[in-house]
């Protein structure tokens, strides 16, 4: 499996469509909100990466999007590893983890911005 099919099938794993941030569908055919987008950034061997991924949510109340955001940090913690060809991506949270974004034209727009740092343990 490819890095960005192991970043994908990573960000998959939470239980709402996961989407590369230059990907994201638009118009009738546009995500629908709970959704996930997420960062691909590669490297090679024993290099650390900083990637990002975002959980957004329609709603009133954070309650959704921030135990979402707790979920993905509780499992990346200080070290998750997921496989990919040639090798293995382990990432843990970076710094800050967790940051709460709003939307300045709709205010029921909750996005939860994750910080990782992922190391590649790949040889390309």
């Amino acid at each position: 499996m490819t890095k960005e099919a192991a970043l994908y099938n990573f960000w998959s794993m939470f239980g709402l469509p996961a989407y590369e941030e230059n990907a994201v569908p638009s118009g009738e055919d546009g995500a629908k909100f709970p959704y996930i987008t997420y960062q691909v950034v590669t490297d090679s061997f024993g290099n650390n990466v900083s990637l990002t991924g975002s959980v957004w949510y329609r709603s009133t109340s954070w309650k959704e999007a921030n135990a979402k955001a707790q979920e993905i940090a509780n499992l990346v913690g200080h070290g998750y590893t997921i496989l990919c060809d040639g090798g293995s991506i382990t990432m843990s949270m970076g710094h800050p983890a967790i940051q709460s974004l709003s939307d300045p034209d709709d205010a029921t727009i909750k996005r939860r911005y994750l910080n990782i740092t992922a190391i590649y343990n790949t040889l390309t």
